[in-house]
């Protein structure tokens, strides 16, 4: 049975117990909402079950830190964590809501998406404003990370039974992007990483193309995973959490010999922290101004590769078993590019027959 009791600035506060310790409080401007919100939560048996729980007092940066002991190493999930950390601090579990990380989320999404560029003077790496609100896709990941965190408490923990992050809806992406290079535009950045500062770069962006693999797969692989005999390579960790087997071309496997080394150290290690990759989105963007090509991405590389393999007569099934897509359903989006390119060819050699 719940209590009330008026506070000093005339607010009602609403006071919910279970065995006789308090499990759950919450501030209203009139007694009416107070009664309300409190008879909801006490019909609400999983709710109950969640506040009643002797874990749901712990400290959000607690949950957090023994989360992140199970990811050590792991950079990009710590900035997420971190990021979480700083919005909740030391509010106990049983206080976070729905509509909490919904407000966090939609300022997040408001915020200006970064890029990087370079490394300061310490090594470490340097962001710049794009002048663009972030991504759908980039507060999805954020929202994922959190979700992940609570996942952890309900089921590997148990500190509470259900995961506020579920009432939460994904942010409505668009995958259907599909940029890629003309002949053209690939002939001159291509001869613009030739020429970088950066002697990699031209070997980073040339797997990329030939390959097919994500930015992360290529910064993660290490000498030791290249079978320079068969010209493969067994990636681990995926996006899609599946290992697959890279299969890498002659003239992709030439310029890797050029750095070959022997040991388990990274393909493209920083120069300062070996066991991190090099920070080289400073170069990418010269060579992208370099040769005034717009609107390119790096992962837009992948999208190269794809339309690649589709106009040379590949089938969707075996352009997604390159990409290391799940279904030909997300490959579906090159289809396309195989009409057209028939179409020309068509138009090219039978368009005067008459």
């Amino acid at each position: 049975m719940a209590t009330f009791s008026k506070t000093k600035s005339g607010s009602f506060k609403a006071i919910i117990r279970k065995n006789g310790r308090v499990i759950k409080t919450k501030t209203f401007r009139l007694k009416k909402d107070a009664r309300t919100w409190s008879k909801r939560i006490e019909g609400d048996r999983d709710a109950m079950a969640a506040f009643g729980s002797p874990g749901a007092v712990i400290a959000f940066n607690t949950l957090a830190d023994e989360y992140l002991d199970q990811w050590a190493g792991k950079d990009n999930i710590s900035r997420k964590v971190i990021f979480w950390k700083n919005q909740f601090g030391d509010t106990t579990l049983i206080n976070i809501e729905a509509h909490m990380i919904r407000d966090i989320l939609n300022r997040y999404g408001d915020g200006d998406a970064l890029r990087g560029n370079g490394v300061d003077s310490r090594g470490k790496p340097k962001v710049a404003k794009t002048g663009r609100k972030r991504a759908p896709a980039t507060v999805n990941r954020m929202r994922a990370m959190l979700s992940s965190i609570f996942k952890y408490a309900v089921k590997e923990c148990g500190y509470l039974t259900t995961n506020p992050v579920t009432m939460v809806p994904s942010r409505t992406e668009d995958n259907k992007r599909t940029r890629f290079l003309s002949d053209e535009e690939r002939n001159a950045l291509l001869t613009a990483c030739h020429e970088s500062d950066w002697n990699k770069l031209y070997l980073l962006v040339l797997m990329a193309l030939t390959t097919g693999a994500r930015l992360g797969e290529l910064l993660g692989l290490h000498w030791a995973e290249i079978d320079f005999k068969e010209r493969t390579t067994l990636l681990i960790d995926t996006k899609n959490g599946d290992s697959r087997i890279l299969t890498i071309p002659e003239s992709t496997i030439n310029e890797l010999q050029r750095f070959r080394e022997v040991g388990s150290g990274l393909v493209f290690p920083s120069p300062t922290k070996f066991r991190k990759p090099f920070e080289f989105r400073k170069h990418w963007h010269k060579a992208m101004a370099d040769t005034g090509i717009e609107g390119f991405r790096f992962h837009d590389l992948r999208h190269s590769c794809a339309s690649m393999l589709v106009m040379n007569g590949a089938t969707l099934y075996e352009t997604a078993q390159v990409l290391g897509h799940k279904s030909t359903q997300t490959t579906a989006r090159y289809a396309h590019l195989s009409v057209d390119h028939k179409q020309a060819l068509t138009d090219r050699i039978l368009g005067n027959v008459k």
